[in-house]
This record gives C-alpha cells, sequence and structure tokens, in this order.
C-alpha cells in the first residue's frame, strides 16, 4: 500500500485553484531580491536568497500568488523572460526593492549618481509588470539633526518623485520602529506611520509614494488600530506581518533583528491590523518578514512551507 506524502498533501490543500480569481490580498514570497548597497536580504527576509527561478518554482509549489522582483535576472535575462516564469507559475509580479542611495548616509553626489540605476531598475521592473518598490527611511543619524535630516529627504524624495511618475510605479516607505535602532545614534529621527506621511506630505509625493507598513514597526512604535482606521487605502503600498518575541520583552526592548512567525506569540494584534486593513481596502502584496534564525537554518523549502503555513493562519484569523 502506497502512504500519503503529508507535505505533499498539505501544499496541495494550501495552494489555491488556478481557476481561482485572486484576492485583493496578494499572498507574496520574497526570497530574490536585496536593496542596493548591501549583500544581506531585506525586502521580505526569511533569511534566504534564491534564482529568481527557483523562486518562482517554490511559489507555485507552496501556494503563494506573487513573488517580488529579482533585479539581476532582470537585467541579464530581461523583462520577458521574467514575464514568462511568472505566467507559467500562475504568479503575479509583487514588488522591488528601492535602490536610490536615498538616506542621509550617502552624499548628494553619490545620491545622483545612484539615480541612473534606479531608473533602469524602475524600467526594467515596470516592463515586468512590477508597480511597486519599497524601500526604508532610517530612524536616526549621527550627524544631522531632525529637521537638517528631513529637509534633505525631503529634497531628495522630490528629486525621485518624476522617475516614478514617468514609470507609474509606487513607492512604499517604511518606518523603523523600535527604539533599540534610534540608542546608536546621537539624532533621532523619524520612527512612526504619521513621520513617514509627514515627510510624503511635505514632499508633496502622496501620489506617487505611500507606505511600506510592518507589523513590528506598527507595534514597537506604539502605534494603534485607530492610526490604521483612519489612513486612506491608497496610502498601503505594501503590508509585512510578523510577530514579536516572547519573554521579558515588551515594545520599548524589543531588538530589531529578533522576531517570530506572523501569529506565534500574539505579542502583536495582528488579527486587528489585519481586520483594520482589510476594512480600508487594503489591495496589493502581504510578506512575511520574521528576521529569524530558525527560519535561516532551514532548508529554503521548508522555510518557505512554513512561512506559507503562518501566512494563511493568519489571514484567516483575520476573516480574509
Amino acid at each position: 500500500m502506497k502512504h500519503r506524502n503529508l507535505n505533499d498533501e498539505s501544499e496541495r490543500a494550501s495552494k489555491p485553484s488556478p481557476m481561482t480569481s485572486r484576492g485583493r490580498w496578494l499572498r507574496t514570497l520574497n526570497v530574490t531580491d536585496a536593496p542596493a548597497h548591501t549583500d544581506d536580504p531585506h525586502c521580505g527576509s526569511i533569511g534566504h536568497v534564491l534564482p529568481f527561478p527557483e523562486s518562482c518554482r517554490l511559489a507555485s509549489r507552496f501556494g503563494f500568488e506573487a513573488v517580488n522582483a529579482d533585479r539581476d535576472f532582470l537585467r541579464e535575462r530581461g523583462p520577458g523572460q521574467a514575464i514568462d516564469l511568472m505566467r507559467q507559475s500562475g504568479l503575479a509580479p509583487g514588488a522591488f526593492a528601492f535602490t536610490a542611495a536615498f538616506h542621509a548616509c550617502y552624499t548628494d553626489a553619490e545620491f545622483e549618481q545612484s539615480l541612473a540605476g534606479f531608473e533602469q531598475d524602475l524600467a526594467r521592473c515596470r516592463d515586468a509588470g512590477f508597480t511597486r518598490c519599497v524601500g526604508y527611511v532610517q530612524p536616526s543619524s549621527d550627524t544631522l539633526t531632525y529637521h537638517e535630516h528631513f529637509a534633505l529627504l525631503c529634497r531628495r524624495l522630490k528629486r525621485i518623485t518624476p522617475l516614478l511618475e514617468a514609470h507609474t510605479v509606487r513607492l512604499g516607505l517604511e518606518f523603523i520602529g523600535p527604539t533599540t535602532m534610534r540608542h546608536q545614534r546621537r539624532f533621532d529621527f523619524i520612527h512612526t506611520l504619521d513621520g513617514i506621511r509627514a515627510l510624503i506630505a511635505a514632499a508633496d509625493a502622496q501620489h506617487c509614494v505611500g507606505l511600506k507598513l510592518d507589523a513590528f514597526h506598527w507595534y514597537t512604535s506604539g502605534a494603534g488600530l485607530l492610526d490604521l482606521e483612519k489612513l486612506a487605502p491608497e496610502e498601503i503600498v505594501y503590508v509585512e506581518v510578523n510577530d514579536g518575541l516572547e519573554g521579558d520583552y515588551d515594545r520599548f526592548t524589543s531588538p530589531e533583528f529578533e522576531r517570530e512567525l506572523p501569529g506565534t506569540t500574539g505579542v502583536i494584534d495582528l488579527t486587528g491590523m489585519l481586520k483594520s486593513l482589510n476594512a480600508l481596502g487594503f489591495d496589493g502584496p502581504i510578506v512575511v518578514e520574521p528576521w529569524n534564525a530558525q527560519l535561516r537554518a532551514m532548508r529554503p523549502a521548508d522555510a518557505i512551507r512554513k512561512v506559507k503555513v503562518a501566512l494563511d493562519r493568519c489571514l484567516k484569523q483575520a476573516g480574509i
């Protein structure tokens, strides 16, 4: 008698039928892209970076609906091959990483030099169907006061806006919430949802720049459900989910790069957050970003399976 493979069975159970239309929430796998100026995976990091064809294969195998872009693949093979791979795997485009040297640690000359490469990324990714780009804002600085830092990023955001408009791409910027990240440098900076919104408004960029909303940063910044309920749906470009650590931690002491899979500990009110965003009408990618040592130590397929189960569970608990 042939025994059933429970892993295969769980994969079939979690995989949507090809005939089923996708909902507003796009379950997105990212094991491909990394931001410019670093070798580490960042955008939706589960601790693994794989070639784009393998990313598509595993995303399809475990029932994801979308994948994030692989800039190297697009540069070497072109948007057409990326489109073919996604189509063959039944996947939609998710997002791609913001590659301009936007942060205050880069000089104006370095920022300007980076824009040529960023515009090439915009063109290639847009041609492959990716309309969302995601980055973050550093929450502190050793050299710039809050006002100096704000003025610099506002100026740079105004410089980037016409590039986004030309390629009809929307940028999502993430605030970094943990207090532990703000102790490292001399001057404090944006670390809240409203701080990012103020920067976007000051640059008059709200038509093409919005929020990359991370559950962990929402929790550690001290924000609540009301902060989400008062947003306009178009302000949210991309959502990341995870959970806080158990033990002797609170939102002031939680470390930035140690988290759990969504719904694991219940430290973060993820169900409330997702219900609020769903009621708001969020429409876009949702990605798991746990920064978890256990996942990094797993084989990629095992880690991806575990991530998908956690993602499906937290969405189901929120009625999505």
